[in-house]
This record gives structure tokens, C-alpha cells and sequence, in this order.
């Protein structure tokens, strides 16, 4: 277990000393920070002032929701070279020569940086969240909650993209990863969408069929963001299928971990 921490933690510092990635913190930050405008803007429609509290909470949810997707990308990348890096530097050598279990290295560099991710997106949500505070007085119940609960998919694409990078290209393992999110997003997102409170009082009439098998079984990064959004507008979840999507997701980290490792123990070194 002490060296399952070590190798943690040298993944954290590993990521941190490269200088893109606090330039792109910093980035980050200022694009979350130049939206501060919107709480200060008094809206109109149909010659009504909006509240500008009302605002303030739908901008917040929307802005949330970005964070989160930029995350996905940004944890795909990291994670793409993670292996392959090790293996042509000599790292991966140096690693196992010691006295350190695969499995610590392999959970090791997972976890760290799925730690780094987590952190990164949870100051990017604390400081939408601050700037709500200040600039109007609400504070957003539920809000960096929900950001720990989308941290999960994190974990989810950075296995993912991992196992992949074992047998293809680290390239094409971000692509197919992010293959596999469209289409749970396109298939969890139109069952969101036909079981919404919005459309049923538009057609009252539709009459909804059960989805698929494959559709209940597949992956639920959205729906664990869906149920994550919910922490935010305390409004009603509409699960798909008897599994809630924390543990369809769950269940789907330990089996991607477990073939990564299995793959892993037979790669030659």
C-alpha cells in the first residue's frame, strides 16, 4: 500500500511540473471568471425585467455542465500516453525493477490522475460557486456535491482510455472513449428528453416504450451527470432501467480495472 501512495503521488507531481498545465488552469479560470458579467446584467423580455437571481442559477447550470465536458476531454488526454510515456522513457522499468506489485503501478497512476483531474475540475465549480456567492448573495445548495459526484466519470474515461491504450494506438483510444460517451449521450439523453416534464405537457399523449436491454446495461456517464445536475435544480431524477447509474458506472470501473490489470500482468516489460 506504500507504494501504491508513492507512485500516486509522483503521478500528481508528474503532471503538475509541466508548465501547460497551470497555464491552462489559469485559462480555465479566466474564462469561468469573464461570465462574473452576466450576474451584474439586467435582462428583458417582453419588456419584463428578469430576476437576475433566477439568471445567476440558470447560468450556473449551464456553466457547470461545460466545466464537467471540458473535463472529460482534458482527463481523456492526460490519461491517452500514461503507459506508452512509461514504456519509452525507461519509467516503467524503473518502477517495477523495485520492490512495487503491478497492480500498485498500474492503480497507482490511474488514481493520481484521476486525483489531478478531480481537483482541477472542483476549483473550476468552486469558482463558478464563489462567484455566484459574491455577486448575488445565493448560495447554490448541492452544487460542489454535484461536482463530486460527476468526478466519477472522470475515473470512468480516464479507466477507459487506459485499457484501451494496451492494444491501439493512445490516439484512437481517446477517439473510441469518446465514441463510447456519444452514443450513451444520444441514448440517455433522448430517454431524458422524451421523459421530461416539457414535453409531456406539450403531447400528453405519447406513450413511452421501455428501452432496450443494451440501453438499461450501457455505460451511464450521462445519466450520472443527469443525476449530478439534479443535486443542482432539486429536481425530480428519471433513472433508466432497476440500476441507478452510480452503480452501473461503478460496476463498469472495476471490470475495465480488472482486464487492465490482467492485460497488464501478461505485457512484457
Amino acid at each position: 500500500m506504500n507504494n501504491f501512495t508513492q507512485i500516486t503521488r509522483y503521478t500528481i507531481r508528474d503532471q503538475m511540473r509541466h508548465k501547460s498545465f497551470y497555464v491552462l488552469l489559469g485559462i480555465s479560470i479566466l474564462l469561468v471568471l469573464m461570465i462574473r458579467g452576466c450576474y451584474n446584467s439586467e435582462y428583458m423580455v417582453n419588456g419584463k425585467a428578469l430576476d437576475s437571481i433566477a439568471v445567476a442559477w440558470h447560468v450556473s447550470r449551464i456553466v457547470f455542465q461545460v466545466i464537467a465536458a471540458g473535463m472529460f476531454l482534458t482527463a481523456a488526454l492526460l490519461s491517452m500516453s500514461i503507459f506508452s510515456r512509461d514504456h519509452a522513457d525507461g519509467s516503467l522499468v524503473i518502477f517495477l525493477s523495485r520492490s512495487v506489485f503491478r497492480w500498485q503501478y498500474v492503480f497507482g497512476r490511474i488514481i493520481g490522475t484521476w486525483i489531478l483531474c478531480l481537483v482541477f475540475m472542483f476549483i473550476l465549480h468552486s469558482t463558478i460557486f464563489l462567484t455566484v456567492w459574491t455577486k448575488t448573495g445565493v448560495i447554490i445548495s448541492g452544487y460542489l456535491s454535484a461536482s463530486l459526484i460527476s468526478s466519477l466519470n472522470l475515473l470512468f474515461i480516464i479507466a477507459c482510455v487506459c485499457l484501451l491504450s494496451l492494444f491501439i494506438p493512445d490516439f484512437i483510444s481517446v477517439i473510441f472513449t469518446l465514441g463510447i460517451l456519444l452514443v450513451g449521450f444520444v441514448s440517455d439523453g433522448g430517454y431524458q428528453i422524451v421523459n421530461s416534464d416539457m414535453l409531456k405537457s406539450i403531447t400528453p399523449a405519447v406513450v413511452n416504450a421501455d428501452p432496450a436491454l443494451w440501453r438499461i446495461l450501457y455505460p451511464k456517464v450521462f445519466m450520472v451527470q443527469t443525476y449530478a445536475g439534479s443535486f443542482i435544480t432539486k429536481s425530480e431524477f428519471n433513472n433508466m432501467g432497476p440500476f441507478h447509474p452510480l452503480l452501473n458506472l461503478f460496476f463498469f470501473i472495476l471490470l475495465l480495472m480488472t482486464l487492465m490489470l490482467i492485460r497488464f500482468n501478461k505485457k512484457e516489460v
